[in-house]
């Protein structure tokens, strides 16, 4: 064994789960059908969405600005991103999408910044319904749809002022771990 094949060991095995059946009746043994997978059923089933969204304009958003003296600009923007799909797939699951963002300025020249995120399917099913209604778009034209969407609607929130915490501001661990969150001063 390599020293290289040794460090992607595992460092402990996993063994598959064990299923002990229910002891039943000889009559309604016949009726069920008992079915042992060694995957762990998962509550909500999620997919993969590509996503790639436009840079926004220099000065059009003071969040974004703040995350670029940090990071680079696509790193800052998928930063964004990420809180903004929090929001927006709150909004899709209650069915409050009823205007379509406005979009926001992009710099030129075009530059993109792409990421995936893990998406439960009713999110993605809904989306869909919203962006492609026939089925038409490919799914890269889709994922740059829905990643504009949710950073329309941040950038929107963001200018009336209005979002949990804004981008770049320090929060203490207690806080953000009881939940209270709030500007330290």
């Amino acid at each position: 064994m390599t020293t290289l094949s040794a460090a992607m060991m595992p460092l402990e095995q996993v063994a598959p789960p064990i299923v002990k059946p229910e002891v039943s009746s000889p009559a309604s043994s016949e009726e069920r059908t008992i079915v042992l997978s060694s995957k762990w059923a998962e509550p909500y089933p999620k997919v993969q969405v590509f996503l790639s969204a436009a840079l926004p304009a220099p000065g059009f958003s003071s969040g974004f600005d703040g995350l670029c003296g940090q990071y680079r600009r696509t790193k800052a923007l998928q930063m964004i991103l990420r809180r903004a799909f929090d929001d927006y797939e709150v909004m899709l699951l209650s069915a409050s999408l009823i205007k379509p963002v406005t979009p926001y300025p992009i710099e030129e020249p075009l530059s993109l910044a792409l990421t995936s995120r893990m998406m439960p399917r009713r999110v993605v099913e809904i989306a869909l319904a919203h962006f492609d209604p026939w089925g038409v778009e490919s799914m890269r034209a889709f994922g740059r749809k829905l990643a504009s969407a949710a950073l329309g609607m941040f950038f929107e929130n963001e200018r009336k002022g209005i979002g949990d915490v804004p981008i770049g501001v320090e929060l203490d661990r207690a806080d953000v771990a009881g939940m209270n969150v709030t500007r330290r001063s």
